[in-house]
């Protein structure tokens, strides 16, 4: 049976946990003209265009920045790390992604020419895909970007970051220390088989599903309001904090609207744990 809580208002002005607003992270990519800055600046004259692939063991952390359509990274059975991109229409120099290799072995890859500004509503539809050696493990993922769905299945890395508005993100038995995730209208689906030591959400408007082992720990704390919880799993509420067996995983949720719940990961017909409906 689903036990269900809703969270109260310990918090004046919710912020993001990098201390900006929900209205700041969506002015950060879209500016009151309603532009982007496709592109950003840092890079803009040592990127290359297009894909490529490098040697798995160069790369050690991801930063993605992508606005439309969709990405999925991937684990595979191959050595070196590859990113491709497929679009419905013609791309040009200024809406062609590109990259950048830094020294330290961090891989940015944007959606489109540095410093160019475009109309969002001008921005191509394109996908971008991300081969990952399955035997690597990254020391981190960074996502920006808004109205776009990402997929990603089988990554292992230390800490992963989401800054997204309107974005549809799925984490399919990913691996990973620290989890966070900066969402504006934004929905999250995350399938566990073994849990984070932390998972931070914060939101307006989130829609968040874990499914976990049924032996999970979770410490949960919820701020905000409007903002509903449930479990399949039993919880007890303590102080204000719902502990979910040995309370192993902290999740601390900032939440103004939507919902999380906690769900069981189901069995398939050959006993592995899936995500439930998967």
């Amino acid at each position: 049976m689903a036990v269900a809580v809703t969270g109260t208002l310990a918090m004046s002005g919710c912020k993001l946990s990098n201390h900006k607003s929900y209205d700041e992270l969506v002015e950060e990519m879209v500016d009151r003209s309603g532009s982007v800055e496709i592109g950003g600046k840092r890079f803009a004259d040592r990127c290359t265009k297009g894909g490529a692939s490098f040697d798995g063991q160069r790369i050690r952390n991801l930063e993605i920045d992508w606005y439309r359509d969709s990405v999925s990274i991937v684990a595979y059975d191959g050595n070196e790390v590859v990113i491709s991109e497929v679009s419905d229409g013609q791309l040009s120099d200024t809406t062609t992604m590109h990259h950048y290799l830094d020294a330290d072995g961090t891989l940015t890859i944007m959606f489109g020419k540095p410093g160019v500004k475009m109309k969002n509503q001008d921005l191509p539809n394109k996908h971008l895909l991300v081969k990952v050696p399955r035997v690597s493990c990254l020391s981190g993922i960074e996502m920006n970007g808004m109205g776009y769905g990402l997929r990603m299945d089988s990554i292992v890395c230390d800490e992963m970051e989401m800054n997204s508005v309107s974005d549809k993100i799925v984490l399919n038995e990913c691996t990973m220390e620290s989890l966070e995730v900066n969402g504006v209208s934004t929905s999250l689906e995350a399938t566990f088989s073994r849990m984070p030591d932390d998972i931070e959400l914060n939101a307006a408007t989130m829609d968040t599903v874990l499914y976990v082992p049924k032996n999970a720990g979770i410490r949960l704390e919820m701020n905000g309001m409007n903002h509903s919880f449930d479990s399949e799993l039993p919880v007890l509420t303590k102080g204000g904090v719902n502990i979910i067996g040995d309370g192993d995983c902290d999740i601390e949720c900032n939440a103004m609207g939507g919902s999380l719940r906690i769900a069981v990961k189901a069995e398939d017909s050959r006993g592995q744990r899936t995500a439930a409906g998967n």
